[in-house]
């Protein structure tokens, strides 16, 4: 079977955190004997086998994620429609396919997908941000979206109930009938690299115990509310953060009043993030805007305790 997977975040090395859980899932195809050729904007083939296709976006995405970069440079909007008519075009020039994978409703299978004329099966999939998107859009539009996938879609596929509940209490009630038809929940796959070592090494190394949170550094992420929560029930601690973001000179600002030892590693290799994660004694955690977040997964996989930060702290 030969399978299409359109995806706005996609690792552009091995190490790359971006989509990483894509890369994963495309390659877990190609184990079960599926030719793979992945749709991703400004994306580059790793040598693992699958075929990529890139598209110039004008930096509409990538870290921090799209919205961000979409404010900091507004202009950007423009990408997001060109990669859309790029992508939609090569589609048609790689094809045909037996099914099409989109990973984000939007921009991934509205437009795109949807546009597609041929046979293949689409299935979609709700990450998070896409849901998120749709529900902040107005009714209508929001109606005529889902509607458009609703009619083309074999299977939407959400990462959790929350985010399908989400998404279909705001549609009218015979539209919530057509999505739930086709939807189910199915967290993404996930592959785990063996950093026991890096993680004893890191722990050895460590001046004092550790505590970590990995993430987006904007404002949903609320970083800023682990940080007092470290002043108040880790002080003995450090803080290790990992990630980037245009709340980061708030939040170093913010580490530095509070008197928090905090180590700003900005964004590391995946493999490396994980160490870390490893290393640490719990993985701090109070982000307000998560679909089935794959480092709380992570952790849990790594057998790292999770600790959730009150949400009225």
């Amino acid at each position: 079977m030969r399978v299409a997977v359109i995806t706005t975040s996609y690792p552009g090395a091995e190490a790359d955190p971006a989509g990483h859980f894509v890369q994963a899932e495309a390659r877990q195809l190609i184990r079960l004997g599926h030719e793979v050729v992945v749709f991703a904007p400004d994306a580059r083939a790793t040598g693992d086998g699958i075929d990529v296709i890139g598209g110039f976006s004008l930096g509409a995405f990538g870290w921090p994620g799209a919205a961000a970069r979409l404010r900091a440079r507004p202009y950007r909007i423009a990408g997001v429609a060109r990669w859309a008519s790029h992508t939609r075009a090569a589609l048609v020039h790689a094809g045909p396919f037996d099914r099409i994978v989109a990973h984000w409703s939007v921009p991934s299978a509205w437009p795109i997908a949807t546009g597609d004329a041929s046979r293949a099966e689409l299935e979609v999939v709700s990450h998070g941000g896409d849901v998120r998107l749709l529900v902040a859009m107005p009714a209508p539009v929001r109606a005529h979206v889902a509607a458009a996938i609703a009619r083309r879609a074999a299977r939407w596929r959400f990462v959790s109930e929350s985010l399908r509940d989400a998404l279909t209490a705001g549609l009218p009630a015979r539209l919530r009938d057509d999505v739930e038809a086709i939807a189910c929940v199915t967290p993404s796959h996930l592959e785990m690299p063996d950093v026991r070592a890096r993680s004893r090494a890191l722990r050895l190394a460590a001046r004092r115990p550790i505590v970590c949170c990995v993430g987006r550094l904007v404002a949903s992420k609320r970083v800023d509310r682990i940080i007092a929560h470290v002043a108040r029930s880790h002080a003995e601690k450090q803080l290790v953060v990992i990630g980037d973001g245009p709340e980061r000179g708030r939040i170093e600002r913010l580490a530095r009043r509070s008197s928090v030892d905090a180590r700003f590693l900005g964004l590391l290799p995946r493999d490396e993030a994980l160490a870390w994660i490893g290393a640490s004694e719990a993985l701090l955690f109070a982000s307000e805007a998560e679909g089935c977040s794959t480092v709380l997964r992570e952790a849990e996989a790594l057998g790292i305790r999770v600790e959730v930060v009150p949400v009225l702290e």
